[in-house]
């Protein structure tokens, strides 16, 4: 079982999620990524370089799962071929919260991996994808935002990363080719300002934050100042 598990459409678009990865493996949690394209048609390195890149992120990240698959970058599709891909991943990984990108997202690539996650999340829970006849459903699919130009909603959670900054920014050098350093040091100082952190991560929910009670409102929420 991956407690947390992120699926992407290029190397380099978990980098919105790395201090989350990060501080989930301090704490004791399984964190895995699945990647979809090699993202050979960006223009800035070749496919083998974007795979290098990928795999050493994956090394700085400390995962306990990792895969890139070969979905054709710039193309890919919401179809029933692209969900039975992700099934069977979904179904050994038995991910307890899936990260994926913000449905409204600049790249068609995003949307269509935001979707992808959508539908293949719910058909893998179906027994019939069962070898062992157990249903599975994730406790949560949160988003993360990889363009605040479109995507101009503010986040739901914002989680500090201030304490895992080193290792941070030891993940986003794995990624040289792209150049992305200063637009994440912008959106995390950002989304720090929004919590009262020098630097983190914005998340949105998939669904309503569901409580059982109201005193879990004074434990799980703390208000920027």
């Amino acid at each position: 079982m991956v407690d947390f598990l992120v699926i992407t459409a290029h190397p380099d678009d978990e980098t919105a999620v790395a201090g989350l990865l990060l501080k989930a493996k301090n704490e004791g949690c399984t964190t895995g990524l699945v990647c979809l394209t090699k993202g050979e048609s960006g223009g800035f390195a070749t496919k083998e370089e974007r795979v290098k890149e990928f795999n050493d992120a994956g090394k700085a990240l400390g995962l306990d799962y990792m895969r890139i698959l070969d979905f054709p970058d710039a193309g890919i599709e919401v179809k029933e071929e692209s969900i039975q891909v992700l099934i069977p991943i979904f179904r050994e990984c038995e991910a307890r919260t899936i990260l994926t990108i913000h449905p409204d997202d600049y790249h068609p690539d995003h949307r269509a991996v935001s979707a992808l996650v959508d539908r293949a999340v719910f058909v893998s829970g179906l027994k019939k994808y069962s070898t062992d006849g157990r249903t599975w459903h994730p406790s949560q699919v949160l988003f993360f935002s990889l363009d605040p130009k479109r995507n101009v909603k503010r986040p739901d959670i914002v989680l500090d990363i201030s304490d895992v900054q080193m290792q941070w920014r030891q993940v986003i050098a794995s990624y040289p080719s792209q150049a992305i350093e200063p637009m994440l040091e912008t959106w995390a100082r950002y989304h720090g300002m929004l919590g009262g952190f020098a630097l983190a991560e914005g998340l949105y929910h998939q669904q309503p934050l569901r409580l059982e009670d109201a005193g879990s409102l004074l434990n799980s929420s703390k208000s920027g100042r």
